[in-house]
């Protein structure tokens, strides 16, 4: 008996017999929702695994799945997904919970739930220690006593879990953790790469492909590794061959190559000991180096955003809806130079910056020479509306909303990764900057030099 099995490439979808050994099956609740579609999505990369429809009378869905991996699952329209490790020959069924949908009876996705969760519930329970001017070290005993906890848990949980699942468990736990404490040493405190504080560098052992579930950790581990021995990363190509002296894994290490050069275009502030590196000649380079590489699509999305993205190009004509439902286009402000923010009502360090930028707003609300354009990138739409009539008042600069801007084409025309993003064009359209530091007298100043210029 044939049975739906979904193969999804683009917006293709195949139909075969479920007698595919390498299929994961997933069974849906027979329930009335507000939702069409629910999607499952690679959790780092993205990548559409499935696309299932819940208004079909079809009960279960195959798909093909060849190792095992953290994906997200969510309707479309909810920013949060509920994770969930995939495996073949695996089966999950889900259920929803008012909007929310997650698997039942499933020991796995709920730890994974619980180390994501928990790692973000750190920042909330300590963050005047993480962010103010606390001791390093007992920052880094905070997450560490973390780690040991949810250790204890996963093995609690052990002979409910697959080899598979407890690996991706196993490293998600520590590289949730060490992932920050690099990201905490690098950018927040500023650290140098030989400061003891880094010494757990040492302590990180190999991981095999669960890596590919959070493989920022591993990427901080090579880069503090060779700065602990030398002044600095002299080129791409260079650290390129870092990671391919460093795994003996060919689908992990080409993975890792095409992360990382996604990812130092995407997320630049994360990276800033390579972002000089990264010219579009470089680029360039790199993409003829890699193109081979089975994971050049994750290389190629990023640096067709960055082209489209930098200085001295014509900025992308997007198009927004007004609080009132109107429509607006960023080229409706032809003649006058536009500040843009790239927020969300969900984003904490957008929150945190947001008065500043209304104050900017309310600065220039009498200057026809300049609009200041607040575009959420929000999906709930009412808690959009809510919060802008709250904190907003006045009316003040434009408010307007894309809904999950990042994964529109206004977040791939403006390469907008992550938020709060800031950038500048100028009256002819053309972007002056698209990645502006947050709202600072250096921006104003910015601002300012350019509103000189003009007539």
């Amino acid at each position: 008996m044939n049975k739906i099995f979904i193969f999804v490439t683009g917006a293709f979808l195949a139909f075969q017999s479920c007698s595919e050994p390498e299929v994961f099956e997933i069974t849906i609740p027979e329930s009335s929702n507000p939702y069409d579609s629910l999607f499952i999505q690679e959790l780092i990369t993205g990548e559409t695994i499935a696309k299932i429809p819940l208004n079909s009378s079809q009960r279960k869905f195959f798909f093909p799945i060849k190792q095992p991996l953290l994906a997200g699952i969510h309707v479309k329209g909810k920013e949060s997904p509920y994770l969930a490790i995939l495996e073949p020959r695996s089966k999950r069924e889900l259920v929803f919970e008012g909007e929310n949908v997650k698997t039942k009876n499933q020991p796995a996705d709920s730890l994974s739930n619980y180390l994501w969760h928990s790692t973000d519930e750190m920042f909330s329970k300590y963050g005047s220690l993480i962010f103010g001017d606390g001791d390093v070290s007992e920052v880094k005993q905070k997450f560490d006593s973390l780690i040991g906890k949810r250790q204890e848990v996963i093995a609690g949980a052990s002979k409910q879990l697959s080899e598979g699942e407890y690996a991706i468990l196993n490293y998600q736990n520590n590289a949730r953790a060490q992932n920050f404490l690099f990201f905490y040493g690098r950018i927040i405190r500023k650290l140098e790469a030989k400061d003891p504080f880094f010494d757990f560098v040492a302590d990180i052992p190999a991981y095999g492909t669960e890596a590919k579930s959070l493989p920022n950790m591993i990427l901080y581990q090579y880069e503090i590794e060779h700065l602990r021995k030398n002044d600095s990363i002299p080129s791409i190509p260079f650290f390129l061959d870092i990671i391919e002296s460093k795994n003996t894994d060919p689908a992990l290490e080409d993975f890792l190559k095409a992360f990382y050069i996604q990812s130092v275009i995407e997320h630049p502030t994360y990276w800033r000991p390579h972002q000089h590196l990264f010219t579009s000649d470089r680029i360039n380079e790199a993409l003829e180096r890699e193109k081979n590489n089975p994971y050049f699509y994750l290389i190629n999305r990023a640096s067709d955003s960055f082209f489209s993205s930098m200085a001295g190009v014509s900025a992308f004509d997007f198009e927004a809806r007004r609080p009132d439902g109107s429509s607006f286009k960023l080229s409706e402000l032809k003649g006058k130079l536009v500040l843009i923010d790239a927020w969300a009502t969900w984003c904490g360090p957008c929150i945190q910056h947001r008065p500043k930028i209304l104050e900017m707003a309310a600065k220039y609300s009498s200057d026809p020479r300049i609009a200041v354009v607040m575009i959420s990138l929000d999906s709930e739409l009412d808690r959009w509306k809510e919060f802008v009539s709250n904190t907003n008042p006045n009316g003040n600069g434009s408010e307007v909303n894309i809904p999950d801007g990042m994964n529109d084409m206004f977040g791939d025309k403006y390469l907008v990764k992550s938020i709060p993003k800031y950038f500048l064009i100028d009256p002819e359209g053309v972007i002056i900057s698209s990645d502006l530091s947050e709202p600072s007298l250096g921006m104003e100043q910015m601002i300012e030099r350019e509103l000189s210029k003009m007539q």
